[in-house]
């Protein structure tokens, strides 16, 4: 802005008309008398609580994308830990072990489909509804 123009925003400000050309007091006028009115638009109601909620939901994602990243890199060093010992120690897998347990057939079916009973209750039922309070 130069001198003139803030000359002439002074003098329309103080009410009377100031040097210059007509038509610029005029378009100063008409500019100033549009900054005063108060602008027609108007925020929604709940525009805040949308931009809280959509803040809140991408920080959410984040964080769950990183738990997934150190999840995969926990899997692979576990891994690497359980290669390194069986190269190490010379380990040699027998299914002997698992004599004992070839006569409780019956009673490890149960629980396998116990335990996934159980599962599947908690992921439907209880989950939800942990998530909506």
């Amino acid at each position: 802005m130069n001198i003139h123009d803030e000359e002439m925003q002074k003098n329309l400000e103080a009410g009377r008309s100031g040097p210059g050309d007509e038509i610029d007091v005029k378009a100063y006028r008409h500019v100033f008398d549009a900054l005063r009115q108060e602008p027609e638009f108007v925020l929604p109601h709940a525009f805040a609580n949308r931009v809280i909620r959509a803040l809140v939901q991408q920080q959410t994602e984040k964080t769950t994308t990183r738990e997934y990243v150190w999840f995969g890199v926990g899997i692979v060093l576990l891994l690497a830990a359980f290669i390194t010992a069986i190269v190490l120690t010379d380990f040699k897998f027998d299914v002997g072990v698992f004599t004992a347990v070839k006569n409780y057939k019956g009673l490890l079916l149960f629980a396998i489909v116990f335990i996934s009973l159980l599962h599947l209750l908690d992921k439907r039922l209880l989950r939800n509804k942990r998530t909506a309070s």
